[in-house]
């Protein structure tokens, strides 16, 4: 009988494999003992990691009607974690916007409605409060020592499925939602300037709003979102880290909402070239300092390099704006930064940025022409409809186009008038005379990046300030 290549191969193993097997088991060598003892080291730390934590992670289901037997109530499903005796749940904003009934599933079966506490878009995360006794609390990790490469486990209810754990590790520190790859995420849950923890752990639909721990079981980020071409894990899932987490949780959880730091300043990303000469990871720039600020006060000035803030670390913008939001108003915080090629430091006392802005705006004129793009910014405000009924409309500050000049770059690139605009250049502006400054000071043969709503649709345009004569 004459057999093909494929069927010998498959008798040949058939034949070799069992003897093989066997004697490996019966003379193990060293390196074999060494590797398997590896293994099962790695294999018992998951198993306690996966163990601590599982009593606290909580499944979520959301529904705007509170009768089951409705096939339309159910209305969406999520993760959380239990981060307080007294019943305190932290979970994503995208998770429990979608309806007015939650009701969360704890790790030994009981099913209980959970209040809600408060939510900060701006970082896709929100409270939650249970009244259940026996209950087991997560403790959080410190996410700025994490390190890319260590093993992390996910834990949710991805599509339903609840209390799965899946293993991975870092992938990247730092990944900030500002970059183009997060175009969509950013459109879908409103974020601003967001910092995630990226894994290969997988994470799918239902794991948002659950648990990224370390191997010693402790909180080092929420799982949030995932980058797919298919709706499921490609191995690029996104957790917001534990730190962010955990001081916006703690001001909801106090004030029932979240006050975020302002330093008054204008800042760009500093080149990767000029961070290599200087032998640093990354900084970020003061382009321009805003009126008396804290920063000016805090003896800053244009072209200082701010590379920490607070003790975290600030290599690209995203990461200073957070260190930023994250420290309290009114209160002192250390600033590291680089000027004339010598280290410094100050101390500033960060302002309220929601009270600064309501400033700023009350000042502001009700209208300026910006002569360099042809066209007239007003100040204004965009209702950003939210889907979970009882709660505030959410709104977008920004600058309402009032009129366009004819043959100007404005004109030429699309802009029209009642386009949105909220960002140039990935930077928010407080006033419309700071946009003004920043087109002035922009070099001129650069194109700026405009973010607009036009007709509740978010678009873009890029256009070149014309030069002045």
């Amino acid at each position: 009988m004459k057999l093909s290549s494929r069927t010998i191969t498959l008798i040949l193993l058939t034949a070799i494999s069992p003897l093989a097997i066997a004697h490996t088991e019966a003379q193990p060598d060293s390196t074999q003992k060494q590797a398997m003892s590896m293994a099962f080291n790695i294999s018992d730390a998951f198993e306690y990691a996966a163990e601590k934590i599982e009593p606290s992670v909580v499944h979520i289901t959301v529904r705007n009607s509170n009768r089951r037997a409705d096939p339309r109530s159910n209305e969406g499903l999520g993760s959380g974690v239990i981060v307080d005796t007294r019943g305190y749940i932290l979970t994503n904003n995208h998770v429990i916007e979608a309806g007015r009934y939650i009701s969360v599933r704890l790790s030994d079966g009981r099913e209980l409605p959970a209040a809600f506490v408060g939510t900060f878009a701006e970082t896709d995360l929100a409270v939650l409060k249970i009244e259940a006794d026996g209950i087991v609390a997560a403790t959080f990790a410190d996410s700025e020592a994490i390190r890319v490469g260590q093993w992390v486990l996910a834990i949710g209810s991805p599509f339903g499925f609840e209390q799965t754990v899946t293993a991975g590790i870092v992938s990247a520190k730092g990944r900030g939602s500002t970059s183009p790859q997060f175009a969509a995420l950013n459109k879908s849950k409103g974020q601003k300037l967001q910092e995630f923890i990226q894994t290969d752990a997988a994470i799918n639909p239902g794991n948002s709003g659950g648990p990224l721990v370390d191997l010693h079981g402790n909180i080092i980020g929420i799982n949030t979102a995932i980058i797919s071409r298919t709706g499921s894990n490609n191995g690029l899932g996104f957790a917001i880290p534990a730190d962010i987490a955990q001081a916006v949780m703690n001001q909801i959880i106090e004030t029932g909402s979240v006050e975020r730091g302002w330093l008054g300043i204008n800042m760009q990303v500093l080149p990767p070239v000029d961070a290599h000469k200087l032998d640093i990871d990354g900084g970020v720039v003061i382009q321009r300092l805003i009126g008396d600020g804290p920063a000016k006060k805090a003896g800053l000035e244009p072209g200082d390099i701010i590379i920490s803030l607070g003790g975290r670390t600030t290599e690209n913008i995203v990461r200073l704006s957070n260190a930023i939001m994250l420290t309290k108003p009114n209160e002192p915080v250390e600033i590291s930064f680089i000027r004339d090629g010598r280290y410094k430091t100050t101390t500033a006392i960060v302002a309220n940025r929601d009270e600064e802005i309501n400033l700023a705006q009350r000042q502001v004129v009700p209208g300026l022409y910006l002569q360099k793009i042809g066209a007239k910014f007003a100040s204004g405000t965009l209702p950003l409809e939210s889907r979970r009924r009882g709660q505030p409309t959410k709104t977008l500050r920004g600058f309402i186009v009032t009129s366009v000049d004819l043959d100007s770059p404005a004109e030429r690139r699309g802009l029209q008038v009642n386009d949105f605009v909220y960002s140039i250049d990935g930077q928010k502006f407080e006033t419309i005379q700071d946009i003004a400054q920043y087109i002035t000071d922009s070099d001129g043969d650069q194109s700026i990046h405009l973010n607009f709503y036009r007709n509740r649709r978010n678009m873009y345009v890029d256009l070149i300030p014309e030069i002045e004569d």
